[in-house]
């Protein structure tokens, strides 16, 4: 481990500053980053190839990291290629970006961040790309004794440690800015920079004992998440609740109840953001006191392949049923009279919860609308019936069809939109119209099978919630709401389906985000 020792300078020396720095000269380039949002502004960093074979910036940061951000900018992954080949679809992208695969990014990157030293006479040429690696990476801190903010700290790849100690030690003694003022020291391969140069050594005395990559909570979090992709992000929830201040959460019993019924459901969080040529996708895996279930497999493969959105649950039943202690402690965690709620809303209503509830859930639960059908006239005319549009319960249809009679007779007879109701064996349909109803009760689609469903979807019967929108179907009428912004409608026309799915394996909650683009 080296610190910064003999500082030379480009110019002129500025006063030290009694204030700690905000912003180190790459945590402002970083913010930046992030702040963009996006699949855009990811790649515009180039954050591609997170955690390949060999080692990442968290084997450079401490173990008790509250937040960490990792990417890889080598610019010869397959990620590159597949995020260029992506992002090519938007015409936006193409004529914004101007990059290529041959595009050292770092260079943009970086000559932003050097621009706000107020150094004179630095470049990423120069300064940094004589000794600047691929990797970075970026870590919340715990507040030092005495202070109530977290600190940052960044890791940067080094490939050459002798100029990488004097260019930075140039440059922090060249600063003009207290926003830019930082310190740094050495781990391994990488340079640490901190608000100050006690941090950063800290910082690195602590990594080489013990770094969170040999951590085995963010080594289990990593795994959770599958093959690793553009760039990765893991939070210590549990650890962030505990440092937050009342001034953050709020004071009071009833905030202190909530924390602790956070802490235990969501101890921490990952996620990774990875591109195929023709999808994006980003993998969130949360860690937390959760519950398997049993359930049959997801029924929303069994749709007509002209569904244009549906939304499904399998074993909602079972879900509440293992839920519903957690929602009443939640509850009463927020100051809730929870069973005399309960028994009002019982008195009032005559339903009987969550009995009545886990009866509507069932084995499985969709709401489907259907591209037949539905056009701008249709809804503009609210002839919903011209719709093909409904709701599918497969359990005790009997129970099903009593609690329905039960709702519309608390309801009223009137006002409401008309709808079919069709008993299954299996199950009860409500639908827009007759023809749709017989749709919903056989299920004999191939939505599973479809080009536009897997391309997004994988193994969709075996998760629990699945949600799945067609943008090909209702392209002309999204086309023909955004007439009068031509830019709009050109970068909408590219995309061709999105899937979320959310299934739990143990203490991990999987949730998958993808969307995927016509070649």
């Amino acid at each position: 481990m080296m610190g910064p020792r003999d500082q030379q300078s480009y110019g002129d020396e500025p006063p030290a500053s009694s204030r700690r720095g905000v912003k180190v000269l790459i945590i402002t380039a970083v913010l930046a980053l992030i702040a963009g949002g996006g699949a855009f502004a990811f790649y515009q960093a180039d954050p591609l190839h997170m955690f390949g074979e060999e080692p990442q910036a968290a084997e450079a940061l401490p173990a008790d990291a509250l937040f960490y951000l990792g990417v890889d900018m080598d610019p010869t992954a397959s990620q590159k290629i597949k995020a260029l080949q992506f992002l090519n679809h938007f015409p936006a992208f193409r004529e914004e970006a101007d990059v290529d695969e041959d595009t050292d990014v770092r260079d943009r990157l970086f000559s932003e961040a050097l621009a706000e030293t107020g150094c004179e006479g630095v470049s990423y040429e120069d300064t940094m790309k004589p000794w600047l690696g691929e990797k970075f990476g970026m870590a919340v801190m715990k507040p030092a004794d005495g202070e109530s903010d977290p600190d940052v700290v960044v890791a940067l790849e080094v490939t050459d440690e002798a100029k990488a100690d004097e260019q930075l030690s140039k440059l922090e003694g060249c600063s003009e800015s207290d926003d830019a003022e930082f310190g740094f020291a050495f781990v391994g391969d990488y340079a640490l920079l901190a608000e100050t140069t006690e941090l950063a050594d800290g910082f690195a005395s602590d990594a080489a004992d013990n770094s969170l990559a040999d951590s085995g909570e963010f080594q289990a979090d990593m795994e959770s998440l599958g093959d690793l992709g553009v760039a990765t992000l893991w939070v210590d929830v549990k650890g962030s609740l505990d440092v937050a201040t009342s001034e953050i959460l709020g004071r009071g019993d009833d905030m202190e109840n909530q924390l602790d019924f956070l802490e235990a459901q969501y101890q921490r969080v990952a996620a990774t953001f990875r591109f195929e040529s023709d999808a994006v996708e980003i993998v969130t895996t949360v860690y937390g006191d959760s519950v398997d279930i049993s359930h049959d497999e997801n029924q929303i493969v069994t749709l007509p392949d002209s569904s244009v959105m549906a939304l499904s649950q399998a074993g909602g039943a079972a879900r509440l049923d293992a839920s519903w202690a957690d929602i009443k402690e939640l509850g009463e965690a927020e100051g809730v009279d929870f069973e005399q709620e309960l028994a009002d809303f019982e008195a009032e209503s005559g339903f009987s919860l969550p009995d009545d509830l886990e009866t509507i859930l069932g084995d499985n639960i969709m709401f489907v609308a259907d591209a037949e059908g539905l056009t701008s006239e249709a809804l503009e005319s609210e002839q919903f019936d011209a719709v093909n549009a409904g709701i599918r319960f497969t359990g005790d249809a009997e129970a099903q069809k009593a609690l329905y009679d039960e709702v519309l007779q608390l309801l009223g007879a009137e006002g409401g939109m008309p709808l079919t109701t069709l008993e299954a064996e299996d199950g009860f349909v409500l639908a827009t119209n007759d023809s749709y109803a017989e749709t919903l009760k056989d299920l004999g689609g191939d939505l599973g099978g479809s080009e536009a469903f897997t391309s997004v979807i994988e193994d969709a019967e075996s998760k629990e919630v699945v949600f799945y929108f067609n943008w090909d179907l209702v392209e002309d009428q999204v086309i023909d709401a955004v007439s009068d912004d031509p830019e709009a409608a050109e970068n909408i026309k590219p995309l061709r389906a999105v899937g979320i799915t959310v299934d739990i394996d143990g203490d991990y909650t999987s949730i998958v985000t993808k969307i995927s683009v016509n070649d």
